[in-house]
């Protein structure tokens, strides 16, 4: 072959970018047939399957994604999900809603189907506990693990990780966490992470943390719950982490009854179960990031602050595309002199 019988030009680049694919393909490849093993499931009131999977290989950082693949299901549909555990535990977790024909039909072979979930959901609603053949429930916000009778757990491949913006949290003074209905996903490995991080004094620039969650329905909080206990509860620090729930969807009279009665002189939220009460309706995002901005520059919300040093508040989220360009105006308009609010929005 003569030189002039070589690729040149936009040829040459097709030419290369070819090689970089396949190149590409065949390291994702061997990298995913590495020792992978689903090691548990467990079925939250909300629904949401959680996956968890023990591959020593596997090395990840707060707030990553990866891909998984169930040859049994489809030997070639690769699924991205966020990671729900945080680097510290000795798993990796995801976790995952039935809304496709995908996870539906994983969610049959795992023994979650609707009728479990459905069943799961109502006592999760009625924070009552009965016995199925196939689990146990307990309270609200209880999981269930399901046992593989007759039948073992299918063999799975995970690809990853991969990056994610969320992973910048450690970099500001003031991380303010928004998640929307299952789009809180990525910050179940975030505040655990914060929450090993904060055991061993290793925060970095970051001093406070905002976590809210928009969610649709009360079964949603269930698979959050504990977690979010479990943080409340280590907290030496009161300011350190402030938990913002709001419900959005319309509350019936009789479970708005249930809440009044529950609620009065109790310790705990009727709803979620966490000493921070929950709020109905959706935010006023204006008037939250306004406030914050008002408190920073009074003093009062990083004690110790340098009046003439600028504050870094990093806003990170997760969640629908028109909710994200509503909060990314208003941390813009929020900005000034003294405190700068930066935006992050996370994929899925």
């Amino acid at each position: 072959m003569s030189p002039g019988d070589l690729p040149s030009g936009p040829m040459l680049y097709s030419c290369l970018a070819g090689i970089i694919y396949f190149g590409e393909r065949i390291y994702r490849e061997i990298r995913a047939r590495r020792e992978t093993q689903l090691s548990k499931v467990l079925v939250h009131p909300s629904g949401a399957m959680e996956l968890r999977i023990n591959k020593p290989s596997f090395k990840y950082t707060a707030g990553q994604w990866l891909f998984i693949q169930v040859p049994e299901i489809s030997k070639l549909q690769w699924h991205p999900f966020t990671i729900t555990s945080a680097p510290e535990d000795p798993y990796v977790s995801i976790h995952i809603r039935q809304v496709g024909d995908w996870t539906r039909a994983l969610g049959e072979r795992l023994g979650a189907g609707p009728d479990v979930v459905a069943a799961i959901t109502q006592d999760a609603i009625n924070g009552t506990k009965k016995e199925k053949d196939q689990y146990e429930l307990g309270q609200r916000g209880d999981f269930v693990e399901l046992a593989s009778i007759g039948s073992t757990l299918p063999r799975i491949r995970i690809d990853g990780p991969y990056g994610a913006p969320a992973e910048d949290v450690f970099k500001s003074e003031v991380a303010v966490l928004i998640g929307a209905g299952i789009g809180v996903t990525p910050f179940a490995s975030i505040l655990k992470h914060i929450w090993y991080r904060q055991k061993r004094g290793k925060l970095g620039a970051l001093r406070r943390v905002e976590f809210i969650w928009v969610c649709r329905d009360a079964p949603s909080f269930g698979w959050f719950q504990t977690l979010l206990q479990e943080v409340e509860d280590a907290q030496t620090d009161p300011n350190f982490l402030r938990i913002n729930i709001y419900l959005t969807q319309k509350i019936e009279e009789d479970m708005l009854w249930n809440i009044a009665v529950n609620d009065a002189g109790a310790q705990f939220d009727p709803l979620t179960l966490l000493r921070t009460r929950t709020m109905f309706g959706r935010p006023d995002w204006k008037s939250i990031y306004t406030n914050l901005r008002t408190a920073i520059e009074g003093g009062a919300y990083l004690p110790g602050r340098e009046s003439s040093l600028k504050t870094t508040v990093g806003t990170f989220f997760c969640g629908p595309a028109g909710l994200a360009k509503a909060i990314r105006e208003q941390t813009y308009a929020a900005s000034s002199s003294t405190v700068n609010f930066t935006f992050y929005k996370e994929h899925f």
